[in-house]
């Protein structure tokens, strides 16, 4: 029982000694000699309660929730399932430990995957993993970010391009360019200045033809003005009608009238 006692942590190497005394003793495969008996060793998914004897077989218990074993062994324990910061890519079972992964944005800050770490390369950079410490079972990651493209490179789906170089085109340059943008030149003066001339072409002509209109619409206004002003008034006449005559003595009386009046204007 040389190993009954030892850590869960050196259960590949007890698995290996306990293989190679079988061979050495005699005994059969995944078996191990005990005070001159060939015990079975406990297969995956169970851990050692007792030793065989003479007329009783080695006594194994399955592993109990959260604890597995992947191999024979004859450790009195079961090795615990490693739990995962993120994402279980596989759960443990009493034969196999748990696998873990990051979600998307993380990175895997050791070879288990059991701690995750924040992906913080932007667009047109690439990662560089380091191990910065490594024993028998895990394997620490540091990660940097590094351009994805030589100097004076940007990215363009997925490949470098040469960033254009507006000095040897005669040109300012308006936009140095990064890793993911081309640099953008300046226009030429020539093409400016020409842009410049239509601008201002453009602007007088909105110009004159707005004062046109204004002084047809004022010329227009001022003569149905002056139409209005020398209009003459109708003067209407009320005739008299048959339906509104005057008797025989009012007519005769408005005869005598009118000659009295017309001789006394001769008189004067």
């Amino acid at each position: 029982m040389s190993c009954l006692n030892r850590s869960v942590a050196n259960v590949p190497v007890c698995a290996l000694t306990f293989w190679i005394i079988g061979l050495v003793s005699g005994c059969g495969l995944n078996q191990i000699k005990d005070n001159g008996e060939c015990c079975d060793m406990c297969p995956p998914g169970t851990h050692l309660t007792k030793f065989c004897s003479r007329g009783q077989k080695t006594i194994c218990d399955p592993c109990a929730p959260g604890f597995f074993s992947d191999n024979y062994h004859s450790l009195d324990r079961c090795e615990e399932c490693q739990s995962c910061q993120q994402v279980y890519t596989k759960n443990c079972t009493r034969t196999t430990n748990a696998k873990c992964g990051c979600r998307p944005g993380f990175l895997c800050s050791n070879s288990k995957c059991s701690d995750c770490v924040e992906n913080k390369c932007a667009r047109g950079y690439k990662l560089k993993k380091k191990v910065i410490s490594s024993t028998e079972r895990l394997e620490e990651y540091s990660y940097e970010c590094e351009p994805f493209c030589p100097e004076n490179n940007f990215v363009d789906a997925g490949t470098c391009k040469l960033r254009t170089q507006c000095s040897e085109l005669g040109l300012a340059e308006r936009f140095p360019g990064n890793e993911t943008h081309n640099s953008v030149c300046d226009k030429p003066e020539t093409q400016r200045g020409g842009w410049d001339s239509i601008h201002i072409f453009l602007g007088l002509g909105c110009i004159f033809l707005s004062v046109t209109l204004l002084f047809l619409s004022y010329q227009g206004v001022k003569r149905v003005r002056k139409r209005r002003a020398n209009k003459v008034p109708t003067v209407v006449v009320a005739a008299i009608t048959d339906d509104f005559q005057l008797s025989k003595e009012e007519s005769g009386h408005l005869f005598i009238v009118q000659n009295e009046c017309e001789d006394s204007k001769s008189v004067y």
